[in-house]
């Protein structure tokens, strides 16, 4: 047991002094567990006879329950980066702060002091100064559209004019936390396959621009007849080797295509309609939309936003250009008094299944219900397919990568053996 220095004030009283006492406990979350209890606001948590312990670490949410050894991050632009991690948390403990009548200015302090990322730290301490000019936080959150998803800012928005900014931010990390769990999972379910891809193609690499050299020297210096799986391995190596250059500027070339059709909003469309056409990875393309779109849908309709500037945003949230076009559309058609679940189903885009319920959850006046279900579902389905596609990937890549070493290594046996062959014939 352990005593602790408090400063508090009482939380109804919008006057109450400021105030020092002593609390005892076993550790800070119970001491500020019991100051709340007790209708405090709690300002700040220091262990008597002790280094000091501020109130920020409580909402730190880091692993060993201290800032002792913490890295304070660089500014070298490769590590200017907030994670969807620390976002999520971010919306967590500013929920948390206002819902315990902490003021606005007072929770973003609290919060940067806890922060382990510096970059993130400055960032918060810019949205401090502009909230305490008269801005609002959606505004100030705005400006780094880069950092902050466009849902933040549109849910933020509407809880700071429905005084419902907690409830909003809860809304948020539940997002926020769903769409991490769904990109995640794809990238699982690719990592593996990935590596070991990488592993083979650096073999192979290995095997024709060290080794299959060597082979052909011995065949060229016995003037042997070689077949014609070995002529074809040889040739690619020479390709390999002394046309590396060329080929890297096709790949560097194709590399910047693709870069430059994800950038022009023209092609983007029919690079994503692309992506939705694939055989096997397009229906898993599909299925990840359709989550996004329903969770987000789902999100901002129960945060408030109205029907037609959530479609704005979800379009934007889906990802894929061309669904978002389609998405607008269904928008407009939407504003001319159509149904949203009918206009859905008319673009003939998303699963049918998916629209249906949106039609029920309208004409039942429960649509944020259906879109949840739409979501939870498809999510399933994304799973399950990961799984099905995870378990057939990785033999197929074992079996195809063994087989194409396989056929380098016995090409380059193969004119050893039939040179033996011949010398115990003769």
């Amino acid at each position: 047991m352990s005593q602790f220095h408090c400063r508090v004030r009482l939380r109804d009283t919008a006057s109450s002094p400021e105030k020092t006492i002593f609390v005892d406990g076993v550790t800070m979350d119970e001491v500020v567990q019991k100051l709340i209890a007790q209708n405090y606001l709690v300002l700040s948590v220091t262990k008597a006879g002790g280094k000091a312990e501020r109130f920020r670490n409580i909402f730190s949410f880091e692993v060993g329950g201290g800032s002792k050894g913490k890295s304070k991050g660089s500014f070298l632009p490769f590590l200017q980066h907030v994670s969807t991690r620390e976002l999520i948390f971010f919306a967590i403990q500013l929920g948390t702060l206002l819902r315990a009548g902490i003021p606005l200015l007072r929770s973003l302090e609290i919060i940067r002091n806890g922060a382990s990322n510096a970059f993130f730290q400055t960032i918060l301490k810019d949205l401090q100064k502009k909230v305490s000019e008269g801005g609002t936080l959606s505004h100030a959150l705005r400006e780094y559209s880069n950092i902050f998803p466009w849902i933040w800012v549109n849910l933020v928005e509407v809880g700071e004019a429905t005084g419902k900014l907690p409830d909003c931010l809860e809304e948020v990390a539940h997002y926020q936390e769903s769409a991490s769990r769904i990109k995640s999972k794809v990238i699982t379910a690719f990592f593996y396959p990935a590596v070991l891809s990488c592993a083979v193609v650096g073999a192979l690499t290995f095997l024709l621009v060290y080794i299959v050299p060597k082979f052909a020297a011995i065949f060229t210096a016995q003037k042997m007849t070689l077949p014609a799986i070995t002529q074809v391995v040889m040739a690619v190596s020479d390709l390999v080797r002394n046309q590396f250059p060329l080929l890297m500027v096709f790949v560097v070339a194709f590399v910047t295509g693709l870069f430059y059709i994800r950038k022009s909003p023209k092609l983007r469309i029919s690079y994503d309609l692309f992506r939705l056409s694939f055989p096997v990875f397009g229906p898993l393309v599909l299925q990840v939309a359709t989550v996004r779109f329903a969770k987000s849908l789902s999100t901002l309709l129960r945060s408030g936003v109205q029907i037609l500037q959530a479609l704005e945003i979800t379009g934007r949230l889906v990802e894929n250009r061309f669904l978002e076009v389609r998405i607008t559309e269904t928008a407009h058609a939407v504003k001319g008094g159509q149904g949203l679940g009918a206009q859905l189903e008319a673009k003939k885009v998303f699963p049918v299944f998916m629209t249906q319920l949106v039609t029920i959850g309208e004409e039942s006046g429960q649509i944020e219900k259906f879109l949840d279900l739409i979501a939870n579902f498809y999510e399933e389905q994304v799973d399950t397919f990961l799984q099905r596609l995870t378990t057939l990937l990785e033999p197929v890549l074992l079996v195809f990568m063994g087989a194409v070493i396989g056929v380098v290594v016995v090409s380059m046996f193969l004119p050893i053996i039939e040179l033996t062959t011949k010398g115990g014939a003769m």
